[in-house]
C-alpha cells in the first residue's frame, strides 16, 4: 500500500525534480517559445538544416534541471557572446534557430523582433512593423529602431554550435517601411531599444 504520509511525498516530488525528464518536459514549453527548430523551413538549394541546432536544446533542457535563474537564463540567450562565459554559447540559439522565410532578411528580423518581444516581454510588437500598435504605446519608429538593433549584426555559422549574432562592423540605424514596405521609405529611426 502506498505511505501516505508528509515524508513519502516529499521523497516523491524530490525525485521527480532530480530526473532528467523534469528539465525535458518544461523545457519543451521553452523551446516552443523560442520557436526551437532543428531546420530553416525552404531555402531553396541550401541546407536545411542547423548545424548544432540540438545544442541549445540541450542548453534549455540544462538549465532547468539545474535550475538556472530565470534573469541568467534570459540574460545568456540574447547576449551570451557578451558575457565572456562558455557554458552559455549554445544559448545564442534562441536567436538564430527560427524560420528563414525564403532568406527574406526583413522578415528574419521581424521572426527576431516577435521572438523577443512575444517571448520575453509578453508583448505583440511585429504588428507594429506596418502600423502603429493599435492597443499598446508602441510606433512603427519604436519598431524600426528595434530593427536598426537586428540589421546591425550579422550570423556567425559555427561547428557544430546554433549560430551566433554578432555584431557588424558597420551599424545601421533604419528607415520605417511605410505600410511594412521595404520599397517605401519614411525617416530614418536611430537604434533603440522601445520606449
Amino acid at each position: 500500500s502506498a505511505d501516505p504520509s508528509d515524508e513519502h511525498y516529499e521523497q516523491i516530488v524530490d525525485s521527480l525534480l532530480a530526473s532528467r525528464r523534469f528539465g525535458e518536459r518544461w523545457g519543451r514549453y521553452w523551446l516552443d517559445v523560442a520557436r526551437y527548430a532543428d531546420t530553416k523551413g525552404y531555402v531553396f538549394q541550401e541546407d536545411r538544416n542547423y548545424k548544432g541546432a540540438y545544442k541549445y536544446r540541450d542548453w534549455v533542457v540544462e538549465s532547468f534541471n539545474n535550475d538556472r535563474p530565470f534573469d541568467e537564463f534570459v540574460r545568456a540567450q540574447i547576449a551570451a557572446d557578451q558575457l565572456a562565459q562558455p557554458e552559455h554559447e549554445s544559448a545564442l540559439g534562441f536567436l538564430t534557430l527560427g524560420r528563414r522565410f525564403l532568406n527574406n532578411p526583413h522578415d528574419i528580423i521581424n521572426d527576431r523582433i516577435d521572438v523577443v518581444s512575444r517571448g520575453l516581454m509578453g508583448l505583440t510588437v511585429a504588428c507594429a512593423r506596418c502600423h502603429d500598435h493599435k492597443y499598446d504605446p508602441v510606433s512603427t519608429a519604436d519598431y524600426y529602431a528595434l530593427y536598426g538593433v537586428f540589421a546591425s549584426t550579422e550570423e556567425k555559422p559555427r561547428d557544430d554550435a546554433p549560430p551566433a549574432l554578432v555584431d557588424s562592423d558597420k551599424p545601421i540605424n533604419a528607415a520605417v517601411f511605410l505600410r511594412g514596405s521595404p520599397h517605401n521609405r519614411g525617416p530614418v529611426v536611430d537604434r533603440r531599444f522601445l520606449t
